[in-house]
């Protein structure tokens, strides 16, 4: 374990020096404080699950790859593919530190809209962390073999507009049923799990998908980035 906490030490430090803490701090602030201008035109907590998913989404898959492509054009890959780290290490690292400061976001977004009551925080917590994993390896799927933020963007806009498709199912404008092919169906699911009450088979079901697209989207993951190590 001691190469995985030596990555994580080094993604840390890398975050901080990219300011990326600082900057989600920044938009949690920017959200309380529309929430709290919001609060007065009554029930606001579909627009609150959209934002708080937005959170995870947006750590998790754009600030990988922003973090991959930094450290591919610092040379740091290259160093890093010729220690005894192990391309798995790399993954979880970012995805379990970017999952963390995911997770205190969205308690504070939430505790600033709703307060403390009437929400589920192990599920809320779960959620946040499970969906920013979840975009995490996506964004390792998409960052591979990039050379630049534009190409990475550039191919990135498609999946996410594809992956934003299940929110016209969760706004009533779509049937939900042909949306579970997408994880942000489950990730949505979750989120919803930790405002309203759901039967035990519900929480069950969507917790075995979320483990289910865990491992596959770690395991594409992991393929594709040892492919990128590897040149």
């Amino acid at each position: 374990m001691k190469p995985f906490f030596a990555l994580f030490k080094q993604d840390l430090l890398l975050i901080f020096r990219n300011k990326i803490i600082v900057i989600s701090i920044v938009v949690t602030a920017i959200y309380v404080l529309i929430f709290k201008g919001l609060s007065t035109f009554g029930d606001m907590e579909k627009f609150l699950i959209l934002v708080i998913f937005n959170d995870p989404a947006l750590l998790g898959f754009l600030i990988v790859g922003v973090m991959v492509l930094f450290e591919q054009n610092e040379n740091t890959l290259q160093a890093l593919a010729v220690t005894p780290m192990k391309v798995s290490h790399y993954l979880w690292s970012k995805s379990v530190l970017l999952s963390l400061l995911s997770m205190l976001c969205c308690v504070f977004m939430v505790m600033a809209s709703k307060g403390i009551e009437n929400v589920n925080w192990p599920f809320l917590m779960s959620a946040a962390f499970i969906t920013t994993l979840l975009f995490a390896f996506i964004g390792f799927i998409m960052v591979a073999g990039e050379r630049n933020f534009s190409s990475f963007m550039l191919k990135s806009v498609g999946v996410i507009m594809l992956l934003a498709a299940p929110f016209l199912a969760y706004f009533d404008l779509l049937p939900k049923l042909p949306f579970y092919i997408f994880p942000t169906q489950i990730a949505i699911d979750l989120f919803d799990i930790a405002f309203h009450p759901h039967s035990s088979s519900f929480k069950i079901l969507n917790y075995f998908g979320a483990g289910i697209w865990l491992v596959s989207l770690y395991w594409f993951a992991l393929k594709r980035m040892r492919k990128t190590f590897e040149r």
